[in-house]
């Protein structure tokens, strides 16, 4: 490898690294991102989030039951909302 070789791969590696800082810098504030995630038998998922309160739901798949909840950061509260046996559900006829 000869030194013009070896510069032009630490300008292309920084150019890349300055690139991925200019890009998460240029996110906007406030931004929320969910994500959901499986733990053993419950799903947990972030269907709404605001600046004021992130709602979320719980699946319980031992049980077959949804569970709804409103965190409130502000107030640093959480509410348990409704719940819904999906089961009965699924079997209702319209």
């Amino acid at each position: 490898m000869d030194g013009k070789t070896v510069v032009i791969g630490v300008l292309v590696v920084m150019a890349l690294l300055l690139g991925g800082l200019l890009a998460s810098g240029l996110r906007p504030e406030g931004t929320a991102y969910a994500q959901g995630g499986v733990y053993a038998t419950y799903l947990a998922v972030a269907p709404q989030v605001s600046q004021d309160n992130v709602n979320f739901v719980i699946l319980d798949t031992a049980t077959h039951r949804l569970i709804f909840y409103k965190v409130d950061p502000a107030k640093n509260t959480l509410d348990v909302g409704s719940g819904l046996d999906l089961m009965r559900e699924f079997q209702r006829k319209p």
